[in-house]
């Protein structure tokens, strides 16, 4: 009996995963059938790179019958596309950032609210195979301190097009587009944990031109769901260089380490293991990485960002 393939749709170009993501369920055997953006030029391009046909509304798009919608939109449009979106019964995974302040985030639960559709959210380290193998082997052990550098240089995000990752108030600054990625992995490493923080600083390069920060740090604790608590110390950098994404966690057993190889990215920062858990998950009208677990991460996120720049109303 043949199996058909799976067919993936694209809602949103705003940065570069949606490419990567198409590459790669082109390689694991499915079938991209449909792009929409506000962009009408990107959209046509990326269909012409990809296949698939260029929409002109998401009405559109989802008349091409997909079995999972990709979603990647600014943070200010994750609103009206997850509305659009809502009564489809279709599994929908928004890449990273769907809430960069905290009115964002009510907003967008507020649209979650009435939503039919299965959603989840995440950044790719969750599906890093690394992260993963030192989930399983810390589970059941005692942790007892947490810390977390994630560096990714923020010049990308300065360029016309991109400039919008820069700003806090529209897709979150070094902070949350970068430090999403440290808080994904403390919650792989101890998930629904959440964060209290207790201090916190933000840094500029002389002459820097970003409208963020070029480092920050949080120190805190962790509330696990079983009532413990784990101090835990976060760097998020932008600075120029290599990305990095490493964690250390103190046990019971001993010092615990792992630093990803950003050499090896499609692999080992977690782009193939998204892109599996997402064919393995769609044909069930799941998605992987559901609102339900993701929302810690984005909670833990926001209020590390407020707390380092010393924002008065946190979430």
């Amino acid at each position: 009996m043949t199996v058909k393939p799976l067919r993936v749709a694209f809602a949103g170009l705003a940065h570069s995963h949606p490419s990567t993501d198409a590459a790669n369920a082109l390689e694991h055997g499915a079938e991209v059938v449909a792009v929409h953006d506000a962009d009408a030029a990107a959209a046509a391009d990326f269909a012409a790179r990809f296949g698939g046909a260029a929409t002109d509304s998401i009405e559109e798009l989802l008349e091409s019958r997909p079995d999972v919608v990709i979603a990647t939109p600014r943070p200010h449009e994750t609103v009206p596309l997850l509305r659009a979106l809502a009564d489809a019964a279709v599994p929908v995974f928004f890449n990273k950032v769907v809430a960069a302040t905290g009115a964002q985030l009510h907003a967008w639960e507020e649209a979650l609210a009435g939503a039919s559709a299965s959603v989840g959210t995440a950044s790719v380290l969750r599906f890093a195979p690394g992260l993963e193998q030192l989930a399983v082997g810390l589970a059941g052990t005692q942790i007892i301190g947490l810390r977390v550098h994630a560096q990714h240089a923020n010049a990308g995000f300065q360029v016309p097009g991109r400039s919008w990752q820069d700003d806090p108030a529209a897709g979150g600054g070094t902070l949350v587009t970068v430090g999403v990625h440290a808080w994904e992995m403390i919650d792989r490493i101890l998930p629904g944990a959440t964060f209290q923080p207790v201090s916190g600083w933000t840094s500029r390069l002389d002459g820097s031109t970003t409208r963020s920060e070029d480092a920050a740090g949080v120190e805190g604790l962790l509330t696990a769901p079983d009532g413990r608590t784990i101090p835990v110390q976060v760097l998020v950098s932008g600075v120029p260089g290599p990305d990095r994404y490493a964690i250390e966690a103190v046990t019971a057993s001993g010092v615990h380490s792992l630093e990803l190889d950003v050499g090896d990215a499609i692999d080992a920062l977690g782009f193939a293991g998204l892109m599996r858990a997402l064919l393995r998950d769609a044909p069930h009208g799941r998605v992987p990485a559901h609102w339900r677990e993701a929302r810690t991460v984005v909670v833990n996120s926001i209020r590390a960002a407020e707390s380092a720049r010393g924002a008065g109303d946190q979430v």
